[in-house]
C-alpha cells in the first residue's frame, strides 16, 4: 500500500477514482517536463567561429644617420650660417702677460670655433695660427704639438701669461670689492671680471664676498632673504637697490638773463610780450602740466608693494622713512594748475610800471 492509498483510505470510492485519474497525469505532464529539461541541458554548446587572423601591415624600416653623417649635416649648416653671418676672426694675442687680455683672447677663439663649428681637435692647431711676436715664440718652445689636447693647451697657456700674483691679488680685490654709490650692474660687472681670474674659487665663498661688498642697506636685505646662489643672490640686490634708492631724474630749471639796466620803456615791452604769451597759451591750452613734473618710478610689482608695506615705506617715490601722504619728491597735486594767477601777476606788474612812469614824470616837472 503506497502512499496515495494511505490518503484515500477515508474518501468515498467514486471520489477516489477521480483523484487516482488526476494523480496520473500529473505524473506524466511531470516526467515529460522532466525529459524535455534534460534534453535542453544536454544540447552541446555551440562552437563560436575562428576569429580572423589578423593583417600584418609591413613597415618599411627606418636607418637611424651614423654619426658621420650628424657631423656633416652640422658643417653643412655651418658653413651655410657663416656665409650670411660671416664672423671676424679674433684678433692675434700677442703674449702680453695679462690676466684680462689673455682671458679674453682664449674666450674669443672658443667662441669663433663654436660659431664656424670647428671640430674639437682643431681648435689648438688653429689657435696656435692666431699667436704673433713673444706668444709664438711660446708655442714653439712650449712642446706642445696640434695634437695637444684643448684643455690642456688653455691650461698652459694662461698659466704662462698670467702674471704670478694675479690669482692672489684677484681674490684679495673680491674680497674688498665695495659697490659705493654705483649701480648695482657696474658692481656686478667688476666682482665677475675679477672672479674670471680666479676660476679655483668656491660658489659660497663668491656669494659671501658679492653680499658683503653691496651697499650696507642692500646687503643687509639681501642676507635676510638667504639667496642660494650668485645669480639669485644679483637678481635679488638689483630689486631691492631700485626700491631703496630710485634713480628720480634731475630737474635743470634756466633762469632768464635780464639787463642789469633795463628802463621803463623795455619792462613794459616785456610785460606785453609775457601777456600775449600767456594769453595765447590759455586760449590754445598749449600749457601741459605735465612737463613740469617729476616722472615717476616704474610701476610697481607685488613683490615691490609687499616689501614696502612691510617696511612702511612710500608708494611714490620707493623711499623707506615716510608714507605717500608725506611724499615731498612726488607731492599730491589736487589743484590743478591756474592760469588767472599768471595773468594777474602780469597785470598788476604793469599796472605798477605804469605807475612808476607818471610818478617820474611828476617828478622831472
Amino acid at each position: 500500500m503506497d502512499l496515495l492509498d494511505t490518503l484515500l483510505v477515508d474518501i468515498d470510492p467514486e471520489r477516489q477514482i477521480e483523484l487516482r485519474n488526476f494523480y496520473n497525469q500529473m505524473n506524466v505532464a511531470l516526467t515529460t517536463a522532466q525529459e524535455a529539461a534534460s534534453v535542453v541541458t544536454t544540447a552541446p554548446t555551440p562552437t563560436p567561429p575562428p576569429a580572423p587572423a589578423p593583417v600584418f601591415i609591413p613597415v618599411p624600416a627606418t636607418t637611424q644617420p651614423t654619426q658621420r653623417e650628424v657631423d656633416a649635416d652640422r658643417r653643412d649648416l655651418a658653413r651655410t650660417i657663416n656665409q650670411i653671418i660671416k664672423p671676424q676672426r679674433p684678433e692675434p694675442y700677442a703674449g702680453e702677460i695679462d690676466a684680462d687680455g689673455c682671458n679674453n683672447f682664449i674666450d674669443n677663439q672658443k667662441e669663433y670655433f663654436t660659431i664656424v663649428d670647428l671640430a674639437l681637435s682643431d681648435w689648438v692647431q688653429y689657435t696656435a695660427l692666431n699667436l704673433k711676436s713673444d706668444a709664438k715664440s711660446w708655442w714653439r718652445a712650449s712642446g706642445l704639438t696640434i695634437a695637444t689636447p684643448w684643455q690642456i693647451f688653455e691650461d698652459a697657456f694662461l698659466t704662462f701669461h698670467t702674471p704670478p700674483n694675479a690669482v692672489a691679488a684677484a681674490r684679495e680685490a673680491m674680497e674688498s670689492l665695495k659697490q659705493g654709490k654705483r649701480p648695482v650692474a657696474q658692481y656686478t660687472h667688476e666682482f665677475r671680471r675679477l672672479q674670471r681670474r680666479v676660476p679655483s674659487l668656491d660658489i659660497e665663498t663668491a656669494l659671501h664676498w658679492y653680499v658683503k661688498g653691496l651697499e650696507p642697506n642692500t646687503s643687509k636685505e639681501v642676507k635676510l632673504r638667504q639667496p642660494r646662489d650668485l645669480e639669485q643672490a644679483i637678481h635679488q640686490a638689483s630689486l631691492i637697490h631700485s626700491i631703496l634708492f630710485p634713480e628720480l631724474p634731475t630737474l635743470t630749471t634756466t633762469t632768464p638773463k635780464v639787463d642789469s639796466a633795463m628802463d621803463i620803456d623795455n619792462l613794459h615791452i616785456a610785460i606785453n610780450n609775457l601777456t600775449t604769451q600767456v594769453n595765447n597759451l590759455s586760449r590754445n591750452n598749449g600749457f601741459s602740466s605735465s612737463a613740469h613734473t617729476t616722472p615717476r618710478p616704474p610701476k610697481l610689482t607685488p613683490e615691490d608693494k609687499a616689501y614696502l608695506i612691510a617696511k612702511k615705506g612710500c608708494f611714490r617715490c620707493r623711499r623707506i622713512g615716510h608714507m605717500a601722504s608725506q611724499c615731498r619728491a612726488f607731492p599730491s597735486q589736487q589743484q590743478p594748475r591756474q592760469f588767472n594767477n599768471i595773468e594777474v601777476t602780469a597785470a598788476h606788474a604793469s599796472e605798477q610800471a605804469s605807475s612808476q612812469t607818471q610818478s617820474g614824470k611828476a617828478t622831472s616837472n
